[in-house]
């Protein structure tokens, strides 16, 4: 393997940064909802290393949509600096590397995590996820095509995400098929018939899920979900992956938080989250979501970046 990180001599492991806590935010409905949140703003390699004296092998599903090795940076809608994407390729293999083997070690043992990316990186981290988490953990790769503007007259139009799915351990995990059934196309619809030509009941409208999820669109411009932070996901991917990978009451991890999508979705299904990023408008943006779905949540940093 080109990647390492030693366990038994990497200085981040034998020095975790303390966490300070900035606020407490406390739900102001009448009737208090039953989960809890955590976003801490630092570096999500720091961070996580700090969390694994309260946090090894305690959380339930982890999502990450990690940078995509764009070379670019990244504005919000007011033109304000959310994020960077400029690595050497080798840097940000190591970058990747080294935040897999944490997260590996944050999640349980019936846990599951989703990696998204794109083409750039798609075959380079899945690599990765089979040397962390065993070829033989490995779930599906998911495709999730969607139809946004721009084409191209010399390829073909570049228009799907990959999203790699891995189990910690391929005998015990959680997968609730049930919950994520997938609507029938009327084409499909028509070839469900029985032999008397009779149509199959409403109970048969949806199929179990598959790896193509063409059903999901992405945010266009003028979405009312949208929330001016770049490469925001919409709300139906994380559902899926939520309902699929945990249950109410687990917690679920997002430490490339950006927007927030993971955390709002896991409030919404009474999951209890935690949430990562450094960024100032990252924080920002999910912090006023959080409060406007009345969540209650404590944010913290390193104390080392007070």
């Amino acid at each position: 393997m080109l990647f390492s990180w030693d366990n038994k001599q990497n200085p981040l492991l034998d020095n975790p940064k303390p966490l300070n806590l900035i606020e407490q935010i406390e739900s102001k409905g009448l009737i208090s909802p039953t989960n809890k949140g955590l976003l801490i703003k630092g570096n999500n390699l720091d961070v996580m290393v700090s969390l694994l004296g309260e946090y090894k092998s305690k959380i339930d599903l982890i999502y990450i949509d990690p940078p995509y090795l764009t070379g670019l940076d990244f504005k919000t809608k007011d033109g304000n600096f959310a994020y960077t994407d400029k690595f050497s390729k080798d840097g940000y293999l190591q970058f990747i590397y080294e935040r897999l083997y944490v997260m590996r070690e944050l999640l349980k043992d019936t846990g599951s995590i989703y990696v998204h990316i794109d083409y750039r990186t798609s075959h380079y981290i899945r690599f990765i996820l089979d040397e962390i988490f065993g070829e033989s953990n490995f779930g599906n790769e998911i495709i999730w095509g969607y139809a946004t503007g721009g084409a191209s007259k010399k390829s073909y139009a570049k228009k799907h995400d990959t999203l790699l799915y891995y189990r910690k351990n391929k005998e015990i995990y959680i997968f609730n098929s049930f919950d994520i059934m997938m609507k029938r196309t009327e084409k499909s619809l028509k070839r469900a018939k029985n032999q008397n030509g009779a149509r199959y009941s409403s109970s048969n409208d949806s199929k179990y899920p598959t790896d193509n999820w063409q059903d999901i669109q992405a945010l266009n411009p003028m979405e009312v979900e949208r929330l001016g932070y770049p490469t925001q996901k919409p709300e139906a991917l994380l559902e899926r992956i939520i309902k699929a990978s945990s249950n109410e009451g687990d917690l679920v991890a997002d430490f490339f938080s950006g927007s927030g999508t993971t955390l709002a979705v896991a409030q919404k299904l009474n999951r209890n989250w935690l949430g990562v990023d450094m960024g100032e408008e990252s924080i920002k943006t999910i912090k006023e979501r959080m409060v406007n779905l009345d969540a209650t949540f404590d944010i913290k940093n390193l104390i080392s970046d007070v």
